[in-house]
C-alpha cells in the first residue's frame, strides 16, 4: 500500500512540475488513469478487501440489520433507546413486519449495498489494464462477481425491483437506473456465482494468498453454497406466488437459469447443498459452544466457517457494534455500556425454544405458568436469561427470573424484563470493542437447505425426500446433543418421520430449526419474509397476538397501583399484528427507500405515483 501512496504523489507532485515547465520545448503531460492501483497483486488483494469493507459496511458491522430486521421478523425486540431520533416511528414498521420508505437505516444499507456493488464493478472493469498474471486477475474478478451476487442478494430481498448495474457509473446520469425486475436479478446473481464458483480459488489456495478463514475471504465453495440458498430462496417464493410481494399480473421468469417451477429451483438448491456437504473443505465443528466461544486461537479458523466477517476491534471499525447492542449493560462487568440489549430475543421466541424441547417451567409465584430453561445445549449459548453478572460484579437477574416478570418500575423492566442474546460476546469485549466474528454463512446452514430442500420435494412423511430431509436435521440434532461436558443432553432428541402429520408440518419444523441453530445471526427476517404472508400470518402474526394477551404481558396490580405490563411497555396496551394476510403482504418488503424515489429521475412515474416511484402498489410506503 505504500507503494500505491508513494506513486500517487508523485503523480500529484508530476503533474505540479509540468504545469510550472513553460521553458521546455515540449511539456510533458501525466495523469493519473487509475492503472496504479491495479498494478500490482498487492494492489488486486487491497482493492478486493476495499469491496468487502463496503459490503460489511452495508448493516452488519454497525449492527443496523440485526437492530431494524430481526425485530421485523416477529422473533425479536427492539428496546427503545433516546439516542435515536424518531425512535418509536422507526420500531412501529417492525411490527407490519417491513421498513417504510422514510426508515432512515433502509436508505444507509441501500446505498451501501449498492456502493459494494459499484466498488466490485470499478475493480472488474480496472482489471483488462492490470499487468498482472492472467491467472491472477481472474482470481480476483470471480471474487469480485461472487461480492457483486451477494450484495445484489441482501438487495432484491429487501427491495425486490431494485437496478441491475454491471458496471460501474461514470457520470450521475449514470449513477441512477431503472429498477429491474426482481426475476432478472436473480438470474443475474445466478449468473455471477456460476462463474464465481468456476473461477474462485479453492479452499488451500485461498489460504496461501490470503491467510485462512479468520481474514474474511473465501473460496469457490462459498460460491456454491450461497448459490443454493439463492436456489431455495427462488423455490419458496415460487412455492407461494398468490401470496407473495409482487402483483399478480407480473409472471416471474426465471428460464434463464433453467427454472420453470418451484421444484426445480429446489433440486438445483438440493444438488449444491450436497456438492458442499459431500465434497467442500468445510466440516462442523464438534462443539457448538466453540463456535461462540472466542478465547483460543483456533475459534476464528473453524472449517465451519464458508463466510464470516472479521470484527476487528479498531475504533473506528464499528466493529462491535452488533455486540455492544445485544449484551445487557455492565454484562460480566464491561464498563460504560449502556445499551440494555438494542435487539434482543422476544419472550415469545423464548418460550417457542423452551416448549419445542421439553424446558421446565418456573416455581415461583409469577414465573410458574412459563418456562424459564431449556435442556437444548445450544439454547444458553445463545441467550442470556434469569441472571447475569453485572457492574462491579453483582448478580442481576432478568427474564424469566420470577422477580422480573412484573417488575413494578418501567426502567427496570425495561432493561431486565427480557432475555438477551450473548453469542457475541467474547472477555475481550469493554465498552464498544471485542473480537467475536459474524457468520453470514456456515455449514450447519446448508444442512438446513439441503433439508428444506428435501422437504419441499417430498409427497408427504415417509418418502425418500422427507427422510433424507430427517437425516440432515439429525447430524446438526447430533451435535447440539454432544456440545456439553459428560454425558450428551437428553434434548434436542433426534426426528422420526413419524412426529410429522404433514409435508407442511415438517417444512414448519424446518424452519424452525433454522432459527434455533441460527438465531441471531440475521437470518431471521428473510426466512419469515420468503414463506409468504399466508405463512407469517398463521405462524408468527396469529400465535403472538395470542400471546401477547396471556397473562404473563398484561398490567398488573400491586398495593392498590396499577402497573404497565411486557405488552403495553413494548408494544401498546391494545396492540395486535395484523391477522389479515393480505395487509402482512404489503410488509414482505421494504419500501423502497425514500431518497431514491426523490433523487432518481429514472424511476418510471407513470407506472405508479409518482411518490411511489415503481413501488409495487401493495408494499407499504411512507
Amino acid at each position: 500500500m505504500k507503494k500505491i501512496y508513494i506513486l500517487i504523489l508523485l503523480s500529484i507532485a508530476g503533474l505540479s512540475f509540468v504545469a510550472c515547465s513553460d521553458f521546455l520545448d515540449e511539456k510533458v503531460t501525466t495523469s493519473y488513469d487509475g492503472t496504479m492501483t491495479v498494478s500490482s497483486e498487492e494492489s488486486l488483494e487491497a482493492n478486493m478487501l476495499g469491496c468487502y469493507r463496503q459490503f460489511y459496511l452495508s448493516g452488519f458491522l454497525t449492527g443496523t440489520f440485526a437492530e431494524w430486521l430481526a425485530p421485523a421478523s416477529g422473533l425479536a425486540h427492539w428496546n427503545n433507546t433516546g439516542a435515536l431520533s424518531n425512535a418509536l416511528e422507526r420500531w412501529s414498521c417492525c411490527l407490519k413486519f417491513t421498513r417504510f420508505s422514510q426508515h432512515p437505516e433502509s436508505y444507509d444499507s441501500f446505498t451501501s449495498l449498492n456502493r459494494a456493488v459499484y466498488r466490485c464493478n470499478s475493480l472488474i472493469a480496472s482489471l483488462k489494464d492490470s499487468p498482472v498474471d492472467e491467472a491472477y486477475k481472474k482470481e480476483i474478478e470471480s471474487e469480485a462477481l461472487f461480492l457483486r451476487a451477494m450484495s445484489w442478494f441482501y438487495l432484491v430481498r429487501l427491495y425486490g425491483d431494485v437496478t441491475l448495474r454491471t458496471e460501474a457509473p461514470t457520470t450521475l446520469d449514470e449513477a441512477y437506473g431503472i429498477r429491474n425486475n426482481f426475476w432478472e436479478v436473480y438470474c443475474q446473481i445466478v449468473t455471477d456465482l456460476d462463474t464465481a464458483a468456476k473461477g474462485m480459488r479453492d479452499f488451500n489456495r485461498m489460504i496461501q494468498v490470503t491467510g485462512g478463514n479468520a481474514s474474511g475471504r473465501v473460496c469457490n465453495y462459498a460460491a456454491i453454497a450461497c448459490r443454493s440458498l439463492v436456489y431455495l430462496t427462488i423455490g419458496t417464493l415460487l412455492a407461494h406466488p398468490d401470496d407473495n410481494f409482487w402483483l399478480s399480473d407480473r409472471k416471474p421468469d426465471f428460464t434463464p437459469i433453467g427454472i420453470q417451477t418451484a421444484e426445480d429451483a429446489f433440486k438445483k438448491a438440493l444438488a449444491d447443498a450436497v456438492d458442499v456437504i459431500n465434497n467442500g473443505p468445510f466440516e462442523l465443528c464438534p462443539d457448538y459452544r466453540q463456535l461462540f466461544r472466542w478465547t483460543e486461537p483456533e475459534d476464528w479458523q473453524l472449517k465451519e466457517r464458508i463466510f464470516a466477517i472479521p470484527r476487528a476491534p479498531e475504533s473506528a471499525d464499528s466493529g462491535s457494534g452488533l455486540t455492544m447492542w445485544a449484551l445487557p449493560n455492565h454484562y460480566m462487568g464491561t464498563d460504560n455500556v449502556a445499551n440494555f440489549g438494542r435487539c434482543h430475543p422476544d419472550r415469545w421466541f423464548f418460550q417457542k425454544w423452551c416448549e419445542r424441547y421439553n424446558g421446565a417451567k418456573g416455581e415461583g409465584v409469577n414465573n410458574c405458568d412459563i418456562y424459564v430453561s431449556c435442556p437444548d445445549p445450544r439454547f444458553d449459548v445463545n441467550m442470556v436469561h434469569t441472571s447475569f453478572i453485572g457492574n462491579a460484579g453483582a448478580e442481576m437477574s432478568c427474564y424469566p427470573a420470577d422477580n422480573r416478570i412484573y417488575s413494578t418500575t418501567t426502567t427496570v423492566f425495561k432493561n431486565y424484563g427480557y432475555p438477551f442474546y450473548k453469542k457475541y460476546y467474547d472477555p475481550t469485549f469493554d465498552n464498544s470493542v471485542g473480537n467475536s466474528d459474524f457468520y453470514i454463512m456456515r455449514l450447519a446452514e446448508v444442512y438446513l437447505i439441503a433439508a428444506e430442500a428435501c422437504a419441499n420435494l417430498s409427497g408427504g412423511p415417509g418418502d425418500n425426500y422427507a427422510a433424507d430431509a430427517i437425516k440432515y436435521v439429525n447430524v446438526l440434532l447430533a451435535r447440539a446433543r454432544n456440545s456439553v461436558d459428560g454425558e450428551p443432553a437428553v434434548e434436542p432428541q433426534d426426528w422420526t418421520s413419524s412426529q410429522f402429520g404433514s409435508k407442511q408440518d415438517l417444512i414448519n419444523a424446518i424452519f424452525w430449526e433454522r432459527c434455533f441453530e441460527m438465531p441471531f445471526e440475521q437470518h431471521e427476517y428473510y426466512d419469515t419474509h420468503r414463506m409468504g404472508a399466508k405463512w407469517l400470518t398463521e405462524n408468527i402474526a396469529k400465535p403472538k397476538n395470542v400471546y401477547l394477551y396471556e397473562k404473563e404481558q398484561e398490567d398488573f396490580e400491586l398495593d392498590g397501583k396499577t402497573y404497565s405490563g411486557y405488552r403495553t411497555l413494548l408494544y401498546g396496551k391494545t396492540f395486535r399484528y395484523d391477522e389479515d394476510w393480505t395487509l402482512v403482504r404489503k410488509g414482505l418488503i421494504s419500501a423502497y427507500p425514500y431518497n431514491e424515489l426523490l433523487y432518481n429521475p429514472n424511476l418510471d412515474g407513470a407506472v405508479h405515483d409518482p411518490n411511489l416511484g415503481q413501488n409495487p402498489e401493495e408494499v407499504f410506503w411512507r
